[in-house]
């Protein structure tokens, strides 16, 4: 069973994104979904599934779905011959993750004559030349929208890009709603940090003596591993025989919702094992909250945990921020003293 104290903030936060989506997003009610997350970070399939929610509470229907590679202009035009295109939220504009950035600013040339719409990011360039390329891309569309999900982003955004629209809109993978435990917990601690290029290297966490940790990071293993490389076999074959595209277009979409919700139900997995969950990453501390597990969040290399933090996630109860390691050491202390489930 969920937690009876999500509900209320998790609507509250559901009415307020939905809100500010309504009144963003161009008329119509078929869209175009590009950039679909075909990778097994479960936070990226959290924002896709919470970006369905949304979108079907909106009444908008997704005609055509697509990753990086699966992508074809001319599938796209006959499944979806007019109307806008959403780009996947996340944590990828900018310079960190370049391949992202790359089919982002393509997208924006090869589809001029439509609205599109870049759903909540998180904004991070550190290349000026690349920042300057984006800009060049951004403001020859002529009808683009950028969502940013906090302040911060917000703010570079309308520095970086002052003839674009830029607006605030939270991160949308809180719209998936309250969550449950999948499973008995068998550790205090379940300590999930990045192994990738956003680590800090300097989240070290000193966990109470005498405390069970099991130390973690998202990815899928042995079976878990076996049918996600079974679900996958579709967007493979699509993605090296271009001509298959179309004919596969319906099953290769049918199986990416089914690995998202593969991927978060790994994930669930994974937190149900600890009383308290310390993380590095957004999502896990999104989910982790969402499933009533007390959680410590600490920031990776952008800062963009502190800054969703900031913004809206504070509303959700049992989610704490630290500044450091010493304050992760003492909300964890804390939350194990005080019998934290």
């Amino acid at each position: 069973m969920t937690d009876a104290r999500l509900d209320d903030p998790v609507r509250a936060l559901t009415a307020r994104t939905g809100a500010i989506l309504q009144d963003l997003l161009p008329g119509g009610t078929h869209v175009a979904l590009l950039d679909f997350p075909a990778h097994d970070n479960a936070g990226d399939s959290l924002i896709h599934l919470g970006q369905m929610a949304h979108l079907r509470r909106l009444g908008l229907v997704v005609r055509y779905l697509a990753d990086d590679r699966t992508y074809s202009p001319t599938v796209l035009r006959k499944r979806h011959p007019a109307g806008p295109i959403f780009i996947q939220g996340g944590g990828n504009l900018g310079d960190l993750w370049p391949l992202r950035q790359d089919f982002r600013e393509r997208l924006l040339r090869e589809h001029p004559d439509r609205p599109i719409v870049q759903l909540p990011q998180s904004m991070d360039f550190r290349d000026r030349t690349r920042r300057s390329r984006a800009s060049a891309a951004f403001h020859a569309h002529p009808d683009l929208t950028l969502l940013l999900r906090d302040e911060t982003s917000l703010g570079r955004a309308r520095d970086a890009f002052p003839g674009v629209r830029t607006e605030f809109c939270p991160d949308l993978a809180p719209g998936v709603g309250p969550q449950t435990r999948t499973g008995p917990v068998t550790h205090d601690v379940v300590l999930l940090m990045r192994t990738d290029g956003e680590q800090t290297g300097n989240h070290r966490i000193v966990v109470p003596r005498g405390a069970t940790t099991l130390r973690t990071d998202w990815g899928f293993r042995g079976t878990d591993r076996l049918r996600w490389d079974l679900l996958r076999a579709p967007s493979a074959l699509a993605r090296h025989v271009p001509s298959l595209r179309g004919p596969l277009q319906g099953t290769v979409e049918r199986t990416f919702d089914a690995i998202a919700e593969h991927n978060v139900e790994r994930a669930r997995a994974v937190l149900s094992q600890g009383r308290v969950v310390v993380t590095d990453r957004l999502h896990a501390a999104v989910l982790g909250a969402l499933m009533s597990i007390p959680v410590v969040a600490l920031d990776n290399c952008s800062g963009k945990i502190s800054a969703a933090y900031d913004a809206y996630l504070h509303a959700l109860p049992g989610l704490v921020f630290a500044r450091n390691t010493e304050e992760a050491g003492a909300h964890l202390a804390t939350l194990l003293d005080g019998g934290a489930r």
